[in-house]
Order: C-alpha cells, then structure tokens, then sequence
C-alpha cells in the first residue's frame, strides 16, 4: 500500500507519539451515537451527499486519496454503513484529513477552539475501515511515522474561514 501524508489536530497534552501505538489507533464518533438508532448523517437513507474540503479549498487532485478529484459525490453513508441504522463502534485507525485546509474547515466547522491544538503531520497508510466523517473528506489511516508536530497557524485559519465563505453552504 502507498503511503500518504495526512493531517490531524490533537488537544495539546495529548501526546502525538500515542498514534503509533495499537491503543492510539482508534476512532470514535464525536457526540452521542446510539448504536441501534436512526442514523442522523444521513436520516435513514444509507446514502449521503460527500464533499472532499480538501479539493474545494485547494486545486482538485486527481489523485486525492479521498475523492480522487470528483470533489462532490453521493455514497454509502460513513456512519451507519448504508443500513439506516447508528454503527457508532470503534473503528481501526486515526482520522486525517489529506490537506491542512480540509482539517481546518473539518475543525472550525465542529466548533473546536484551535488555539488549544497541535497539527500532526503522519506518514500513514489507508486503514480497511472508512471514518464516520468520510462526508467531510475525512480518511481514516494507520499512521507509521510522526513527520512533524507545531502550533496551528492563525492566518491559515483565517484564510480557510473566508475561503470557506466565499464558497456558500454546502
């Protein structure tokens, strides 16, 4: 498998080192999800509308490990996996973003304050499994290097929020 560089944000006191742990390469939903409920991403469908942030505030990529540059698309549901119903159990692999302008949107669009963040910049492989915000351009890795941890860049945020902006709702 091809490795790839992806993108997180980790609290600061979280130590990076942890994503290349067993224990550490895991995800869980953010918020409630009652395993068993109606799926709320995409109201029972089993199908929802996928945008690749990513390729919508850089250049499209053809070779964008999550939209392979189609950029909008509508697929399986990453949450229940096309069956209606909440899947909300663990799944292998840490969420990342192929862009930082994708984790930024992702960030601020969840409300997280970033001055109380980190970016981790991984080497990593694709995980078997999708991420339940695989609809925001969220792919799940395996990560097998730490290239580079720093603060988060204010002026990239600022330019992703008014970027973001200026592309409308999606």
């Amino acid at each position: 498998m091809e490795p790839l560089v992806g993108y997180r944000m980790n609290f600061a006191g979280e130590h990076a080192e942890r994503l290349l742990t067993e224990d550490g390469q895991w995800t869980e939903p953010w918020g409630d999800s009652e395993h068993g409920s109606r799926c709320d991403k995409c109201a029972g469908e089993g199908k929802t509308r996928h945008e690749c942030w990513s390729c919508l505030l850089t250049v499209v990529r053809h070779d964008c490990p999550v939209c392979e540059g189609e950029v909008r698309w509508q697929a399986t549901c990453p949450v229940c996996r096309g069956t209606g119903e909440t899947d909300g159990a663990p799944r292998h692999g840490v969420s990342v973003f192929p862009t930082l302008e994708g984790l930024y949107h992702y960030m601020q669009a969840k409300g997280t304050k970033l001055d109380d963040c980190l970016i981790v910049a991984l080497e990593a492989v694709k995980a078997d499994d999708v991420d339940f915000d695989a609809d925001q351009g969220a792919l799940l890795v395996i990560p097998q290097a730490i290239l580079r941890c720093g603060r988060t860049d204010p002026e990239l945020a600022e330019r992703v929020k008014a970027r973001t902006a200026e592309l409308g709702p999606s």
